[in-house]
């Protein structure tokens, strides 16, 4: 078992958590703000996640994190062994369809944006304060009981 954990790799679990808590806070804003600003907001954060996730630099959360808050000493690095495969796939869909739901406000449409936004935002916030990652939860479950092809 010990071998097994150090085939995964190590990741900064806080960078991880201090992105996913700011992208929350993003869309929560958004939501309540509406209208141009609260879909620019949204897009913003979708963005950042879907961008962010095939060219580290766009991530500016993290891009923070490594750069100035760990090194000052205002956040402490916390290093763990990780499976992201999964966790990436969802951040890709989390982004896109925040990037959708920032479309259907800007048109107009805010309804759309809270129906769209809200489930995203409640598995980030899971994942940012209990460990708890939807899409692999469901994966897993998936796999289990034999629905998943084994690669």
């Amino acid at each position: 078992m010990r071998d097994a954990i150090k085939d995964i790799p190590l990741y900064d679990r806080t960078a991880r958590k201090a992105h996913q808590w700011t992208m929350v806070v993003l869309v929560a804003a958004g939501l309540v703000i509406q209208g141009v600003a609260g879909g620019l907001l949204i897009a913003l954060a979708g963005l950042i996640m879907l961008v962010g996730r095939f060219w580290w630099p766009a991530d500016l959360v993290r891009q923070l994190v490594w750069r100035a808050l760990e090194p000052a000493g205002l956040l402490k690095r916390d290093d763990v062994h990780e499976d992201h495969e999964t966790r990436r796939v969802a951040r890709v869909m989390g982004g896109a369809i925040w990037v959708i739901a920032a479309a259907f406000m800007l048109a107009g449409n805010p309804v759309l944006a809270w129906v769209l936004s809200i489930p995203i935002g409640v598995m980030v916030a899971l994942d940012a304060s209990l460990d708890f990652c939807a899409l692999c939860f469901l994966l897993a479950q998936l796999d289990q009981r034999g629905l998943l092809r084994r690669a």
